[in-house]
Parts: C-alpha cells; sequence; structure tokens
C-alpha cells in the first residue's frame, strides 16, 4: 500500500476485530440476541458495520478515480491523518447518540436471513475490497481527496479510514457495554 496512514488504519481495524471475535467466543450461538430491548445484538451491530463499509467502498470506488486529479493539485499542501471520535463529541454536545442513516441500519429480521459467520466473512472481504481500491493511492494524494461528510466535518481519505475504524470500536465498546449488564 502506498499510504502508510492508511495501512496503519487498516492494521488498526484488523487489531480490534480480531480483539473482538475472541470476547465474542462466549457469545456462540447467541449473536442475534438483544442485550437490551431497544439496543442493537452482536450480529445487528456487525450488519450495521459491514453495509457501512459495504456503501464506502462502492462510494470510494467511484469518488477517488473523480476527485484524484483535484487532491493532486494540492498534494504539496499539508494535510491531517487522524480524525476525532465524532460519536463521542456528537454524543457530548447532543446528550444522546447519533443515529443512523436508513441505508445502513440492519433489517428487522436479518437474524432469520444471515448467518454471523458469514456475516464477519463479508465484512472482512469488503475491507480487503476497499483495500484494493486504496492501495495505490499514496498519502499526499489521500490526504486531500476529502469526502463531503459535514457530521464528520468533510474527511480526506486517510481520515476516512481511522473513522471506519474508530466507528467499529465506538459500536463494539457499546455491545460490550451492554451485554455486560
Amino acid at each position: 500500500m502506498k499510504s502508510h496512514h492508511m495501512q496503519a488504519h487498516f492494521q488498526k481495524l484488523y487489531v480490534q476485530r480480531d480483539e473482538m471475535e475472541q470476547k465474542l467466543v462466549a457469545f456462540k450461538g447467541m449473536e442475534w440476541e438483544r442485550p437490551l430491548q431497544d439496543k442493537w445484538s452482536w450480529g445487528e451491530t456487525y450488519y450495521h458495520l459491514y453495509l457501512m463499509l459495504k456503501n464506502f467502498r462502492r462510494l470510494s470506488k467511484v469518488y477517488i478515480p473523480l476527485t484524484t486529479p483535484v487532491a493532486a493539485l494540492r498534494k504539496s499542501k499539508p494535510f491531517t491523518t487522524h480524525s476525532p471520535n465524532i460519536y463521542e463529541a456528537y454524543q457530548a454536545k447532543k446528550k444522546k447518540p447519533m443515529k443512523a442513516p436508513f441505508i445502513i441500519m440492519p433489517p428487522k429480521e436479518i437474524a432469520n436471513n444471515v448467518s454471523f459467520d458469514w456475516l464477519i466473512e463479508e465484512l472482512n472481504q469488503e475491507t480487503n475490497q476497499l483495500e484494493e481500491i486504496v492501495a495505490t493511492v499514496p498519502d499526499d494524494i489521500a490526504g486531500h481527496i476529502r469526502f463531503p461528510d459535514p457530521l464528520a466535518n468533510n474527511p480526506n481519505l486517510i481520515q476516512s479510514i481511522d473513522l471506519l475504524g474508530i466507528h467499529e470500536k465506538h459500536h463494539f465498546l457499546i455491545c460490550d457495554k451492554y451485554y455486560r449488564k
């Protein structure tokens, strides 16, 4: 991968997933059981993360080639390589969690249609496909490809990969908290 920063963010993502999969061993066969009536199960959470990654990958496949020429014009300018935790900031400011857009909401009957093992495999495949899309984009270009997302302060490509990890960790911590109750 040409971008050392994105490579580090992907590595962090994989480490987080491995840690969560080790914790999930205790819930084998119960991945679709909700900890509380109005809180997502592990399966629903993973499906949400899968949809988020799948949609970001699809957008990136088209968006990155379109915006690369403009980013190349700015490549000598400084750029940010990390993203703040917008989920914590939102919750602190609004005193409520951020609502997921409908496009990344897990369907109601998802537990009847998808196995948890399949879901983990698909999440990893989507991540690998995203890695392939961004593999040839160097840091100085990736730092200037900006995504229109006002809630995340229009992050660049490097920050967006970081945000994927922050988002996953945010959900892992929430699930861990609710399942401990």
